[in-house]
């Protein structure tokens, strides 16, 4: 059984969009847009059901949004027969974009696929599959609710319908989804179900019509994510690092750590703690009235889906109880929320039990900090007390532990990243530092501005 195995949350993410409104397709210059209303029209779901005899039923008038599961396939069957491209689609110099599939995508799955089956004993992060034999998609719940979207919906149905032309997976010897079975394909240049992935999300970031920056944006994270994580031989990418950081004034600036020069992006929607999901950046707002969303750093806008599980458990709790949480480390298997007197892990990536560990009497934290760089393969992470002191965690198999960490810095840091060579620390008076061995240099940005956040983010020469 090929098994698609969507990455992170431990191993799943990614959430809403099935509309025009949420998912931010508008219309282009004498075009109509490719999605209006709520609603699947009867010509449209005739056609579906031509080819899927499960929705003949549904035939005879329009389909409109009633946020079944029926209503995410179908909407998502949509996304895939009415999103347009650039005529002129040119593959990238480095492995991202071949173009090999980006022609007809609902020409290309339903010439695969025939029958779709939603099925609810699915293992934790699996969120569809299909067998080596037949031409039936199994879906599990997982991909088929306000935590999942059309985009991202897209993509597996690709990634799918690529396993029926004899593509199977392996277990990752390698990287963030080491020990996992069917986590990775060999190389992306097999043209595997991965490189289909990779490939459907590099195409949406780089040449969909009509579909907003902010999507754009998260189909580009996307896709790096995929090429990062899901191959025995490293993807080729050309990249370069740099590091974001918030003002106080609420502008995004990106610090180029070789030259030192410092670009201005965009505005963040509101000040916060930004947590790194593998390419995506999550903003938990200071304001605790208001949720916890993606966050686009070169003003891209925003979308309405909620950037995971975890976020979607605090999206829901009252102001009072947001309050609590202080951090999170999110890495490939192993995850940490940080809250002012606990900490609650996430060990085993094939259950979504939550363990939780007290924090030492009198600790009151800061966050998470990366001297070594943000490591979603790691086993282990490292944060900070307002006093200074640092403890390491992690998990050992399935069991979380914390200790006081042998590691020391020169003064106290609330956040510390390693970029492109360097680590850089912020302190709590919003200076940024280069920290060395028992040593640490100011570095004078003249921003105008007290530094509040800092995050690792990188430029990608394809898409930009």
């Amino acid at each position: 059984m090929n098994l698609i195995i969507k990455s992170l949350v431990v191993i799943s993410t990614f959430a809403t969009m099935t509309t025009s409104a949420q998912i931010g397709i508008s219309p282009q210059p004498n075009q109509p847009p490719q999605v209006t209303t709520d609603c699947i029209a009867q010509k449209d779901l005739q056609d579906i059901a031509g080819h899927f005899s499960q929705f003949s039923n549904l035939t005879g008038k329009d389909f409109c949004n009633d946020n079944s599961q029926t209503w995410h396939l179908l909407s998502s069957m949509m996304f895939m027969k009415r999103t347009a491209f650039d005529a002129n689609m040119i593959k990238s110099r480095d492995e991202l974009f071949s173009g090999k599939f980006a022609s007809d995508w609902y020409g290309y799955f339903i010439g695969r696929i025939s029958d779709i089956d939603v099925v609810s004993n699915c293992p934790n992060g699996v969120v569809a599959y299909v067998y080596g034999f037949g031409s039936t998609m199994y879906v599990c719940p997982a991909a088929l609710t306000d935590s999942f979207s059309s985009l991202d919906r897209a993509s597996v149905f690709m990634h799918e319908a690529r396993h029926i032309d004899g593509y199977p997976h392996m277990m990752c010897s390698r990287g963030p989804r080491a020990g996992i079975q069917g986590a990775c394909d060999t190389k992306i240049s097999d043209t595997g179900s991965y490189a289909v992935t990779v490939e459907t999300y590099a195409q949406l970031a780089k040449y969909a019509q009509g579909l907003s920056p902010a999507l754009k944006a998260y189909a580009k994270s996307s896709a790096v994510v995929y090429a990062d994580e899901a191959f025995e031989k490293p993807v080729t990418i050309n990249r370069t690092e740099q590091l974001m950081i918030l003002n106080e004034n609420l502008n995004f600036n990106a610090l180029n750590p070789l030259t030192m020069k410092v670009d201005q992006l965009g505005k963040s929607p509101t000040a916060g703690r930004i947590f790194k999901r593998a390419q995506h950046m999550v903003l938990i707002p200071t304001d605790k009235n208001l949720n916890a969303r993606y966050v686009f750093p070169r003003g891209e806008g925003e979308i309405s889906q909620s950037p995971g599980d975890m976020m979607t458990e605090y999206n829901a709790q009252p102001s009072a109880t947001k309050a609590n949480l202080v951090d999170v480390h999110n890495g490939a298997q192993f995850t940490a929320r940080m809250y002012k007197s606990s900490l609650k892990f996430t060990c085993d990536p094939k259950s979504p039990a939550v363990q939780d560990v007290q924090l030492p009497a009198g600790i009151v934290v800061a966050g998470f900090i990366y001297p070594n760089g943000y490591d979603r393969a790691s086993k282990t992470a490292q944060f900070v007390s307002e006093n200074g002191e640092i403890f390491d965690i992690g998990c050992k198999g399935t069991s979380p532990y914390l200790k006081l960490s042998t590691t020391r810095f020169d003064q106290k840091y609330s956040r510390m990243y390693k970029v492109a060579g360097l680590t850089l620390g912020l302190n709590s008076k919003g200076e940024l530092f280069n920290v060395e061995t028992n040593r640490s240099t100011l570095i004078n940005l003249n921003l105008n501005s007290k530094i509040i956040e800092i995050a690792p983010f990188q430029n990608y020469e394809f898409f930009d």
